[in-house]
């Protein structure tokens, strides 16, 4: 039996006893350290150390070990806490003496000091300067940088030792033979980081995550630093629902979720049965019912009662996350003014399940990276480095290259589109074997003049670069590849730069598609979604246009944007005419009876794949754009597309999506006003982008790429390539 720590399978030992369920579990077996390194097959739940013993948090550890035993995983549970580690004891001062008197400082001495307080403040503003910077390197760099650093110092002889936390940045040798396991499930965001630092690959650290409250875009909380610290560094996180999903995604940043219910209604718990564990001190038994918990423990508590007992509560967002809009629930305390209350909110009923908590399973384990053991022994990783300034493109597909065990992949993101990490970007050059510009820029510049006859060079080029000077400052002779990510710009870069159709490589832009495909709320086929109105070539007229339109026919339909405003975007803003658009569109908006109150403007957020859920059709009605990635999205989410066409989209999207005029689209907004119209069409646009945008083959074209590969790269996608573009195989 593998251990390491204090692990403990969760097949305990149990007697049969006169409870109500007729088990209860009395212990768990304990073995030593052995420093015996777990299987890729192995399941590893950290459990906290730290929580009380309630129902609830043993019936939510129970279903980790059987729903992942269900799926063919071995499981282990190891008990986890902060370590103790000893720390020197600061010495007693030596006997005080008597002050000499102070004398008093002249002026020159007072110029001295001030002077010293001023050259301090510019230190640490420096400081504060390079920190920045150095933020902005990918967080592979700083955990290299972070592993060379002196962990701690050894106590002076002499001095009396004291017990301190360890905090989350040491690695911690109970954890340290995880490395291969297939995933480690954490329980809190110290465990997390510490399987992270103590050498588990970040792809296949997950932590449970329940937030406690609801958040609206742009509301500060107080309860997220933790998670924002841990998600980060990795993989994604656990939780309960995907209303719960949409919070943290909102407030932690871009992080990947899945959906696992923590308990289930017809799944036993082998330890409490939903009450009381035997032997548990009358002083630690759980409070009573607390409807609005605020934390972890607390909400499985809560979630155990009401499957038990279900009667009614008042109403609150943790229940409802359990029992759906339904309830029961008592009437509430607030005057309601006469009125009955009317609970609905849109969301779809909860499935609290073992087969909820399997397909759970299901998802999270198609999100991990490739097990550790497809990596043959022996061999070195590939070291890629990714190279360039606005990685917003690029972040979640080098997040997936750089979780697989093959791969070191480290991401070097620039301060400016011309300004290089000096003393940093350029050993990241020379450490690479395969190089990676982001964007055709100063960047693939720089790279494609210190490049060595024994690295690989690929430049990604979007749509913007090409109409500037920096793709043709570019040696094209030192590029391997040149990878463009939507087809009509395969037949620029070779009208326009005269690039050579044998260095050119068509790969869509990554979306995860699997974490957008998400069920939508109530009636979200009457409304439009527009992500982006800056700068005014997105067309944000058209869209009104549209909308008007179709409300003077079906007044239902309204139209949701999720963007920055223009005067956000100073190099739009600082133009007359844009300003002009802007405005002229708002002064629409208020005074247009059939646009005032139909048109909403969402805060700025990268929670998109919760936004999307309210959205029933996509918008993409610019005058130019290179892949629009927000489309994309969209249509993975299930929202039916409504393309104007621009360049390209009947090659990127399918020329049956494109509407020939605005009658064309406002016809087909009206027919999928029909419930089985939309979600005919739903269904065609999710596998319309699964065809066309396949994320997994998105992933293989790049690794196939990253090793020199590039006509197998090629062939992914060759059906959607320009035939003037398709090479000979």
């Amino acid at each position: 039996m593998f251990s390491i720590g204090r692990i403990r399978p969760y097949a305990a030992f149990f007697v049969v006893d006169d409870t109500p369920h007729g088990v209860h579990q009395v212990g768990m077996t304990e073995d030593q350290e052995t420093g015996t390194p777990v299987g890729t097959n192995t399941v590893v739940l950290l459990r906290e150390e730290r929580w009380p013993a309630w129902p609830g948090v043993c019936c939510w550890r129970a279903s980790v070990h059987a729903a992942f035993a269900e799926a063919g995983l071995d499981v282990r549970e190891i008990p986890w806490s902060p370590l103790e580690r000893e720390q020197p004891e600061r010495p007693a001062p030596p006997p005080s003496h008597t002050r000499r008197p102070a004398r008093e400082q002249s002026t020159a001495v007072l110029a001295l000091q001030f002077m010293g307080r001023v050259a301090r403040a510019g230190v640490v503003t420096a400081g504060r300067r390079v920190r920045a910077a150095a933020g902005r390197v990918g967080r592979e760099l700083e955990a290299r940088v972070a592993d060379r650093m002196p962990r701690s110092v050894p106590p002076p002889s002499g001095v009396q030792d004291t017990v301190r936390v360890s905090p989350p940045s040491e690695s911690d040798p109970r954890l340290r033979g995880l490395t291969r396991a297939r995933l480690v499930l954490a329980e809190s965001p110290e465990g997390a980081l510490a399987a992270v630092r103590s050498g588990v690959p970040a792809g296949v650290v997950w932590l449970l995550a329940i937030p406690p409250e609801r958040s609206a875009p742009g509301e500060p909380v107080t309860w997220a630093g933790p998670l924002r610290e841990a998600v980060s560094e990795i993989g994604g996180l656990v939780t309960d629902s995907l209303d719960a999903a949409g919070i943290l995604e909102r407030v932690a940043g871009p992080v990947r979720t899945v959906v696992l219910p923590p308990l289930a209604s017809d799944r036993a718990c082998p330890t409490c049965g939903g009450g009381t564990p035997a032997g548990v001190d009358p002083e630690k038994r759980p409070p009573t019912l607390d409807v609005d918990p605020t934390d972890i423990p607390s909400h499985l508590l809560l979630w155990r009662r009401l499957l038990d007992e279900p009667t009614p509560t008042e109403y609150s967002w943790a229940v409802a996350r359990l029992r759906g809009e339904g309830g029961p629930w008592l009437p509430p305390e607030r005057d309601t003014w006469g009125a009955t209350p009317d609970r609905a909110t849109g969301g779809s009923a909860p499935d609290w399940s073992a087969s909820a908590q399997a397909a759970g399973v299901r998802r999270l384990l198609a999100a991990l990276p490739p097990p550790a053991d497809q990596v043959p022994a022996g061999a070195s990783p590939l070291r890629v480095r990714v190279f360039g300034y606005d990685m917003k493109f690029m972040r979640d597909l080098a997040r997936v290259l750089g979780e697989r065990p093959d791969f070191d992949l480290v991401v070097d993101e620039w301060r400016s589109a011309g300004a290089k990490n000096d003393g940093i970007t350029e050993n990241l050059a020379r450490s690479a074997q395969t190089l990676v510009a982001e964007w055709a820029r100063p960047n693939a510049v720089w790279l494609s003049k210190v490049k060595r006859p024994d690295q690989y060079l690929v430049v990604r080029l979007h749509r913007f670069e090409i109409e500037s000077a920096y793709p043709r400052q570019i040696d094209i002779d030192a590029v391997d590849a040149v990878v463009y990510i939507a087809p009509h710009m395969g037949r620029r870069i070779r009208d326009e730069l005269g690039w050579p159709a044998d260095k050119l490589v068509y790969i869509p832009n990554y979306t995860d598609l699997a974490n957008l495909d998400r069920p939508k709320y109530p009636d979200a086929r009457f409304t439009l979604g527009m992500v982006g109105i800056v700068p005014s070539l997105k067309r944000f007229d058209l869209a009104l246009d549209l909308l008007a339109a179709i409300r003077r026919e079906d007044p239902r339909f309204s139209l949701l944007v999720r963007s920055q405003m223009g005067w956000a975007h100073p190099p739009s803003w600082e133009s007359a005419e844009e300003r002009r658009q802007v405005q002229r569109a708002l002064e629409r908006v208020e005074k247009d009876p059939l646009l005032r109150g139909a048109v909403v403007f969402d805060a700025f957020g990268r929670d998109m794949a919760a936004w999307f859920r309210k959205v029933g059709h996509i918008l993409s009605l610019s005058d130019v754009e290179g892949s629009h990635v927000a489309l994309c999205e969209g249509m993975g989410s299930g929202a039916v597309p409504v393309i104007r066409g621009w360049e390209g989209a009947a090659e990127a999207y399918g020329a049956e999506n494109v509407s020939a005029s605005l009658d064309d689209a406002v016809a087909k907004v009206l027919e999928s006003a029909d419930p089985a119209v939309w979600e005919e069409r739903s269904q065609q646009a999710k596998e319309e982008v699964a065809r066309r945008f396949d994320p997994t083959q998105v992933v293989e074209a790049w690794v196939d790429l990253s090793y020199g590969h590039a006509e197998k790269a090629r062939q992914r996608f060759a059906a959607y390539v320009d035939e003037s573009l398709r090479l000979a195989p």
